[in-house]
């Protein structure tokens, strides 16, 4: 009984044709994985067929006005900036036109040694042979001096303007009558470009003891 048993329950081994038979029954056998796709697929929930919205005139209107207010107000500073160097420019020569005169006076004697007595007497041959500082009295540069008395080339638009006036030693800020017995005397220059002042400055010169 156990022997017939154990002939029961062995296994022969599979030929070629049954392994080629369960191999087509695994084959052809029902995928869970291929069923549980399309059950996925399924349930997932359809997308809208409702088409973009793209912007609306006036959102595009607005867009416009505010990019093209950020544009000139970037213009208009850069403008502004311009005149602003243009202006500074101006400014800095118009000083070293006004410091030229300042030494140019400095380099004068108070009185001349011709008529010592006199404020308005004036050298011939202009400021090249000018020997003293009433000689620059109402005098107008275009173009306009160096420190050395000449012209400056290529600066026909500027102009120096002069003065020389008498003040009372003992109250600077007063104006008297222009005497050589004053010793002190206020110059003034002003300076033009293009016949407009861009600048003005005044300086006190003292007669020496001597």
């Amino acid at each position: 009984m156990r022997g017939m048993l154990k002939k029961l329950h062995r296994r022969r081994p599979m030929s070629q044709l049954d392994r080629g038979v369960a191999a087509v029954a695994f084959a052809q056998r029902p995928r869970v994985f291929d069923i549980y796709d399309v059950n996925s697929v399924s349930a997932q929930p359809r997308r809208s067929k409702r088409r973009r919205r793209g912007f609306t005139l006036l959102e595009t209107a607005l867009a416009t006005i505010i990019i093209g207010t950020g544009v000139i107000a970037t213009m208009q500073l850069m403008a502004a900036g311009t005149m602003s160097n243009s202006a500074a420019s101006e400014l800095t020569t118009a000083v070293n036109l006004a410091g030229n005169i300042h030494e140019i006076a400095l380099g004068l004697p108070f009185a001349s040694t011709t008529n010592p007595t006199s404020t308005t007497f004036k050298d011939s041959g202009g400021p090249l042979n000018y020997t003293y500082l009433w000689d620059m009295n109402g005098d107008v540069y275009n173009p306009p001096l160096d420190v050395t008395r000449h012209t400056i080339t290529g600066y026909g638009n500027w102009t120096q303007t002069v003065t020389v006036q008498s003040v009372d030693p003992t109250s600077l800020t007063s104006i008297r009558p222009n005497s050589i017995t004053l010793p002190t005397a206020r110059v003034t220059v002003i300076i033009l470009h293009n016949t407009k002042q861009v600048y003005q400055t005044s300086f006190l010169i003292v007669a020496s003891n001597g």
